[in-house]
């Protein structure tokens, strides 16, 4: 069993990073780019820990890994108050570019109904921001499975990146735990 995948038919991170192992080997640090599998440290350097060339496939979806994968998603924060900004992260396995900041995906009220979250992060980086503004009531929100809109590529190519993630991509608000609603609280 390899200690880490680097094809299309196996795009596992290295095996022996854990989620949440904070400051060094923290898997939802990872991501792969044309160096390798590369770590992102808190302080905004970048280690290569798996030195690989040409990983995240370039311009091509039959090299390396291919197009970027969705290895999670989340709501930024455990709760949010009214009619204020709420944020949804999706984690990718490789770096990507949203163009336009056009991409948008929806979250769903338990009292409002779906409330749509646009880009906010453009280029070069494998977590992309949405933001959305919270309803008028209280409720609980959820973020269900479905397909992101808009064009989100591999960094520095055209290869389109996945827009599909299902409800066990979904993870716990902050990016880790099993509870993947959040509140809405009337301030």
């Amino acid at each position: 069993m390899p200690l880490w995948g680097n094809s299309t038919s196996d795009e596992s991170r290295p095996k022996w990073l854990r989620e949440g192992d904070k400051p060094a080997n923290d898997l939802n640090e990872c991501f792969a780019d044309e160096r390798g599998w590369v770590i992102k440290h808190a302080d905004g350097n970048e280690e290569v820990i798996v030195a690989i060339g040409g990983l995240s496939g370039y311009a091509t979806t039959d090299t390396g890994l291919g197009n970027a994968t969705i290895v999670r998603v989340y709501f930024g924060a455990t709760g949010y108050s009214t009619s204020s900004t709420g944020t949804v992260y999706v984690q990718y396995n490789e770096e990507v570019d949203v163009k336009n900041l056009a991409a948008t995906l929806n979250v769903t009220g338990s009292v409002s109904g779906t409330l749509v979250a646009y880009a906010t992060t453009t280029t070069a980086d494998n977590t992309v921001g949405f933001a959305f503004t919270t309803g008028a009531v209280a409720e609980t929100l959820v973020i269900p499975g479905h397909t992101i809109a808009g064009i989100i590529t591999d960094t520095s190519t055209s290869v389109a990146s996945d827009k599909i993630f299902i409800s066990t991509e979904v993870t716990g608000a902050g990016g880790s735990g099993i509870t993947t609603t959040v509140g809405v609280t009337t301030t």
